[in-house]
This record gives C-alpha cells, structure tokens and sequence, in this order.
C-alpha cells in the first residue's frame, strides 16, 4: 500500500519548492508534469525550463495528464510528485468537453453546459482521480501531489470559473481526505494541517 502526501497553497507561494525539498535527497523520483502545452507559448516554456532547472537531475520527469493511474500501476520509482492536480483538471475537463461536446468550447456564460452536461464531465474528471488513488493503494510508493487552493479568493465571474472552482474544491477535499499528510504553503511557510 502506497502513501500519499498532499501540498496545496495559492499561485506563487512556494508548494512546489517545499514539495521538491521533502524528496530532494531521495533515490528513485519521477516527476509527473501534468501542465502539458498543447499551444506555442513561450510564457508557459519559460516556466516550464525553470521549473526544469531547479529540479535535481537524477530524477526522471514524465510528461502527461491523462491516464496517469494506469501509468503508475506501470513504473517502479518509490516517489512521485504530480504538479499539479490542478492543471491535470484542467486538462482533463477541456479533453472531456472536446470530446463529448465540442461545440461548447466557446464557454460563453449563456452557452455553458448543462447540469447534465457538467456532470458528466465532472465524472471523467472524477474518474481520473480515481485510478490514480487507486494505484497508490495497490503499490508501494509514495506520491506527492501539488494543488491549488482556489476558493480563497473572488467568486469567479464566469460560469466556466464558478465550475472549475467547485469542482477542483471537490478534488482537493478527496485527495486530502485520502492524504496521509497534507501541507498548507503560504509565502513559502508551511503548515502541516494533516
């Protein structure tokens, strides 16, 4: 049975770094970066190389977002860190509506899914995070997630914000409730909450 270890906080305020520097030293690390660019944005690759940069070069980095639980079910490194379930979410509720209902992908507020329609993407979403939690149970490793804490802030404007918002709230409450740890990082302090 495998461990999981959740790291979540605001944009810019020091998750990844404190998560990188709970595995720093250790032997056998895969980073899963979940933030895949499918579009030409050298804003995103520059972040991208930094984040590349900092990390030690002894550990192998995959590049994916979906179909991850199969893939760990796969691999034999003792530590991951996924960074960050928020852009596998994002990334996998975008893949859902392009494939189920492409003609929504304007996102305008007076053209957003349906009840019905969010429910089912929520449920591939749901999915997804499901056979990740599953391939932790079913190994030995130890896999650290980085999230977003987004639901400090504004309520989101936007139909398509108010959704995400809710249903990324929902993943986090999931992985924290099968976490055997969770962290809070704020302006690069953490704070052990589980």
């Amino acid at each position: 049975m495998g461990k999981l270890i959740l790291v979540t906080g605001g944009a810019r305020s020091g998750k990844s770094r404190f998560t990188e520097e709970q595995i720093w030293d250790k032997d056998k690390v895969c980073y899963i970066a979940t933030g895949v660019s499918k579009h030409k944005d050298e804003e995103w690759q520059e972040r991208v190389r930094l984040h590349q940069e900092r990390r030690p070069k002894s550990w192998a980095t995959h590049e994916q977002y979906a179909q991850i639980g199969k893939w760990l079910s796969q691999q034999a490194y003792d530590y991951y860190l996924l960074d960050c379930a928020t852009m596998l979410t994002t990334n996998v509720l975008f893949d859902a509506i392009a494939q189920h209902f492409p003609e929504k992908l304007q996102m305008e507020d007076d053209q957003f899914l349906s009840k019905e329609q969010q429910a089912l993407v929520t449920q591939k979403i749901e999915e997804e995070w499901t056979a990740i939690l599953q391939a932790v149970q079913e190994k030995d490793m130890t896999l650290y997630v980085v999230t977003n804490e987004i639901g400090l802030g504004i309520v989101p404007e936007t139909k398509l914000g108010r959704y995400f918002r809710d249903v990324l709230g929902t993943i986090n409450q999931r992985l924290a409730k099968e976490a055997s740890e969770v962290y809070l990082v704020i302006c690069g302090l953490s704070q052990r909450l589980k």
